[in-house]
């Protein structure tokens, strides 16, 4: 949520605003720092210092953060104060300066200093600091020998090897584990190499891109099979570093450094070093993209021609085979041949899919519907998700023929069945509404919704009835459904359509799911929640009936010591 530093009261809780300008009004904000390009720090006193970033576009606040343990809303108290204080400034020398009273510094980044002193320093003084750091810091000096190994040593894939096992090597503990932040942190210094590998490949060394990409893969895959990677850092560096192979393929290479980089690939791909990976599938996808010669060509049908069918509907090993097979005839020989080895293997969902749309692209819709009516019926009961995927180009094509009938008959199926993974809900309802006839529309929404509350779980009924009542605007129905089930979220989902005409019966329903919500929910998340709603309460007009139910739980709870604090802290 971006900020106007002329009007953010209009955007800020009041008891928060309030609080701020009281931190502004104390003078609680200790100091205020310009670090150039619209970014401010500042430092403000309260149960603690805190330290409040900001982000300034002319008068709006893009960004704004607060080190302090608030967590009730997107801005704190300390945030409150320091936009204050810039305003202040602002509404009287038109920028932010030193007239609150708090100094505003001008301070240069770290970044900034750093390029600084690099500038200033000798190349003497630099070394001897060099020199003393990775004295004292092994860690330190493992990385730097690490990542200008190659100036000691010539260039060579065992080089690069080596290069890669010493950074996993820095970031390892002592039983080889490469926990999640050295993952990371070994991600970060292997990606560097992936970079260079690429420069290399734009500037014509394409020697030393490809011994710099396998190292890459084969260290770094070593080192995901121990490591937490949760982060995607190594998985990362292995992907980057594929997508330099990729570049390589298509690029004129000498025959020998050809023959060396496709070798590489099928040894790999035929090891299965990476089965289970996408990686496996890539070693054989770059492959085909190289192959030139029959003798190439042969040896990449032999390895696919052994990958045979389980018998499993979802057997994927042998689907990425076809795949690969399409691949391979696109590359060797012409569309028609493509196109007849999909139609013989409609059994993957990869070459229907393709097929209907191009059945769909050349507008023959007959054949479209053909294939996607099949995979309906083909995947109905073991790949319920797949038959949805061919419903859907149903759909497409009943709306391309103009044929309503069916068109009104899928669009119901995804609107009472649909997860909004073809399209939302309200999508499907419009087409209907588009399709039925007004005077019928009425009883088709009746029934629909008749239709929802026989299919779906009374959890989930509610708010899909809810949604067609809003879309509907038929408030008082919606009133009356959440009625029948009220709860937190449910209440306060629906008061922008109902507090205008049910404000009082919405603030009702609070306090009674207060009052119930007490007994049997004890800690301070708790509490948090219903001084939430007490909050709700107030704003919707009610602000009497939410202080006496504060004060009816001061009382009724008097020794939990923590709900009494956050009472404290609501009014």
């Amino acid at each position: 949520m971006n900020i106007r530093l002329s009007n953010f009261e209009q955007l800020i809780d009041p008891t928060i605003l309030k609080r701020g300008h009281e931190y502004f009004k104390k003078g609680l904000i200790t100091e205020i720092e310009d670090l150039g390009d619209g970014d401010y720090e500042a430092t403000v006193e309260g149960s603690d210092l805190y330290t409040v970033h900001l982000h300034i576009d002319g008068d709006e606040v893009t960004e704004y953060e607060c080190d302090c343990p608030y967590d009730r809303g997107p801005i704190c108290k300390h945030v409150a104060a320091v936009l204050f204080s810039l305003r202040n400034d602002m509404e009287e020398t038109d920028t932010p300066c030193q007239k609150t009273g708090t100094p505003l510094k001008k301070k240069e980044s770290e970044a900034a200093q750093f390029e600084k002193l690099l500038d200033l320093l000798s190349t003497e003084e630099l070394k001897t600091f060099l020199h003393d750091v990775c004295s004292q810091d092994k860690i330190l000096r493992r990385q730097f020998i690490a990542r200008h190994l190659t100036i000691l040593y010539p260039e060579s894939k065992e080089i690069y090897d080596r290069q890669i096992k010493e950074f996993v090597k820095i970031y390892a503990d002592r039983d080889g584990f490469i926990g999640y932040y050295e993952s990371s942190r070994l991600g970060d210094a292997v990606y560097e190499m992936v970079e260079e590998a690429r420069k290399h490949v734009k500037t014509g060394k394409k020697n030393k891109a490809l011994y710099m990409s396998e190292a890459i893969i084969e260290g770094m895959f070593r080192a995901i099979t121990y490591s937490d990677d949760s982060n995607g850092e190594i998985g990362g560096c292995l992907d980057e570093a594929f997508g330099v192979l990729a570049e390589l393929a298509y690029t004129d290479m000498d025959e020998s450094l050809h023959d060396e980089m496709f070798d590489w690939l099928l040894r790999h791909f035929e090891g299965k070093d990476m089965k289970g990976w996408d990686w496996h599938t890539d070693l054989m996808r770059i492959a085909i993209n190289m192959a030139k010669t029959e003798e190439e060509k042969k040896r990449i049908r032999i390895d696919l021609e052994q990958i045979k069918p389980n018998g499993n509907s979802r057997d994927w090993d042998y689907r990425c085979a076809q795949n690969l097979k399409l691949q391979l005839i696109r590359h060797t020989e012409d569309e028609t041949a493509a196109i007849r080895f999909m139609e013989t293997n409609m059994d993957n969902p990869d070459f229907r899919r393709e097929l209907i749309e191009y059945a769909i692209r050349e507008k023959d819709y007959a054949k479209a519907e053909r294939l996607a009516d099949k995979g309906v019926k083909q995947d109905e009961r073991e790949a319920p998700g797949l038959a949805e995927d061919w419903r859907d180009y149903l759909l497409r094509i009943y709306l391309a023929t103009h044929n309503t009938k069916k068109t009104i008959a899928m669009a119901r199926h995804f609107f009472l069945t649909g997860n909004g993974r073809h399209q939302t809900h309200d999508y499907y309802y419009k087409l209907l509404k588009s399709l039925i006839p007004q005077p019928q529309w009425c009883q088709y929404v009746a029934e629909l919704i008749a239709d929802i509350n026989e299919r779906s779980r009374p959890d989930t009924n509610y708010y899909r009835v809810a949604e067609i009542y809003i879309w509907e605007k038929e408030w008082d129905k919606l009133f009356r459904l959440l009625q029948k089930s009220p709860d937190f979220h449910r209440i306060e989902e629906a008061e922008k359509y109902l507090a205008g005409t049910y404000a009082e019966e919405l603030a009702t329903m609070y306090r009674d799911l207060i009052i119930n919500y007490m007994p049997d929910h004890i800690g301070r998340n708790h509490y948090q929640l219903v001084c939430k709603y007490l909050r709700r309460m107030a704003k919707l007009g009610y602000k009497p009936m939410a202080m006496e139910l504060a004060d009816l739980l001061k009382t009724q709870y008097r020794n939990r010591r923590a709900l009494l604090e956050e009472l404290a802290d609501t009014f």
